[in-house]
């Protein structure tokens, strides 16, 4: 091979890298723009970015800036987009961004969604205009200026030693202060609630009454002035009476001295009831007999629980509330009041028009059709339940039905896997027995979460459920119950 050929192919070659290179650096392409549109939006101002600026949907470059035009007070932007890579529609926002601070200039184009419809080529896309760094900058000033006006006062205020040993006071003593309050908050956190609440009862039922209790002691002071001023005669010998019943009230207590002294020596059949052995132990007998009694309900325990779930299948809500009577730790009776919706199966029939295949002729044809409603109802429950281990087995009313159950629990009763079945009888509305199974975790002092499954062996009325509650000791309760067994 000549030279002079050598010294062409090896030019030719050299401007064919150039070339390449050129359109690698400034982003160029060859060929057509039919696989790209090509749009425009408008900026207030667009610091920074240049032609070539990327156009990105969630970070992924999907096209590149054109052009930008001044038109009026704003600039003209305008977008070469990828068609393979976005889609825009009619509700697209662009918004001028960069990458960190100080890092390039870029579109961040929200392509929109599908339902607004596709963006005309000659209709502007919405901008929004991001934080600039002139305006952070501009921000930034105005607080160091607040910054400083407030460094000044306080130098002033608190400035030398004497203010640094004041301000060392004074948050000593807020320490303290807050320490002490925080230790007496815990200490009395339930009696501070039940005082307020009562203290909120109290306020309430004044709030009513007082207005009528004042206008009723002024009609009383009057009814008495009055009643006074007319019966003056009278009272005068009242108070007379009142002079000759206190001296019969004094020989009464002489006699009543007389009867005491007599029953002391046992004299009469009171006297000897009271000083006779045989009755004596007799009543010590009663005296104890009460005493067991009340030591087994100071014993007793009365458990409360607070709850409410969310059925998703016919989008309805249950609220309940129960109580544990526990006289002892294996065993206890539950009663509980629900507000449960309660899905029952419905049958139908309907009558519809169809094509007959053969004749061509509309025939009328009676169809069956099943359906379920929700009957939000008030039951009441009332089980029996005997622990044996982690094992809770429970028998009795569930409902309004017979029904029993097992449940397992660990970790000091927080985590609870049970299972129910009752309403044994079949009918129509629900032709099998109903199987509940629910499990619950307590999260947080008596807090808990629940889920589970209703009517799980009924597939038309099958449901589950999610939900919570809360579960405590009540002793004021007990105490209240305790009162009403003694008023009996």
């Amino acid at each position: 091979m000549k030279l002079e050929t050598k010294v062409g192919a090896f030019f030719i070659l050299t401007i064919v890298v150039i070339g390449v290179l050129v359109l690698r650096v400034e982003k160029l392409e060859l060929g057509s723009n039919k696989g790209a549109v090509e749009l425009h939006t408008y900026f207030d101002q667009v610091a920074g970015l240049a032609v070539q600026s990327a156009i990105r949907v969630a970070g992924v470059k999907v096209g590149e800036v054109r052009k930008i035009d001044l038109e009026g007070r704003r600039a003209k932007v305008t977008l070469f987009l990828q068609k393979d890579k976005v889609k825009v529609y009619r509700d697209a926002v662009a918004s001028l961004s960069s990458i960190g601070i100080l890092g390039e200039k870029y579109i961040e184009l929200d392509p929109g969604h599908p339902a607004a419809g596709d963006q005309e080529a000659a209709a502007p896309i919405r901008s929004k205009t991001g934080i600039s760094l002139d305006n952070l900058m501009e921000t930034m000033g105005i607080i160091g200026e607040d910054l400083k006006g407030i460094s000044y006062a306080l130098n002033k205020t608190i400035g030398g030693e004497d203010g640094r040993q004041k301000l060392d006071e004074i948050v000593n003593n807020i320490r303290v202060l807050t320490a002490e309050f925080r230790a007496m908050a815990q200490e009395n956190h339930g009696s501070i609630n039940r005082t307020l609440g009562n203290v909120e009862a109290i306020t309430a039922e004044l709030k009513d009454k007082l207005p009528k209790l004042a206008s009723q002691f002024d009609e009383l002071g009057r009814n008495l002035n009055q009643l006074i001023a007319e019966n003056r005669p009278e009272i005068k010998g009242v108070v007379g009476d009142v002079r000759r019943l206190a001296t019969s009230f004094q020989a009464t207590s002489d006699n009543l001295k007389s009867i005491t002294a007599k029953l002391d020596k046992g004299e009469g059949t009171i006297g000897k009831l009271l000083t006779d052995e045989t009755t004596i132990k007799k009543i010590n007998t009663a005296v104890d007999n009460v005493n067991d009694m009340l030591g087994g309900f100071r014993n007793m325990q009365l458990n409360l629980d607070l709850n409410a779930a969310r059925w998703t299948a016919r989008g309805d809500s249950k609220t309940g509330v129960g109580i544990d009577i526990v006289p002892r730790k294996d065993y206890w009776y539950a009663l509980e009041l629900n507000s449960t919706p309660d899905g029952k199966i419905q049958d139908s029939t309907r009558t519809v028009t169809k094509l007959d295949p053969a004749t061509g002729k509309p025939v009328e044809t009676t169809e069956r059709v099943r359906s379920v409603t929700a009957d939000q109802s008030l039951t009441v429950s009332a089980q029996f339940a005997k622990r044996l281990g982690d094992a809770v087995f429970t028998a009795g009313i569930v409902e309004g039905k017979g029904g029993g159950g097992a449940e397992l629990r660990f970790f000091d009763d927080r985590l609870r896997l049970g299972a129910l079945a009752y309403d044994f009888t079949k009918r129509d509305d629900k032709p099998k027995v109903r199987v509940r199974a629910t499990t619950s975790l307590e999260v947080w002092k008596g807090f808990y979460l629940q889920a589970g499954g209703q009517d799980l062996a009924n597939k038309e009325l099958r449901s589950f459920f999610l939900g919570g509650g809360i579960r405590w000791k009540d002793d004021d309760l007990k105490k209240l119950v305790g009162l009403a067994g003694a008023a009996k």
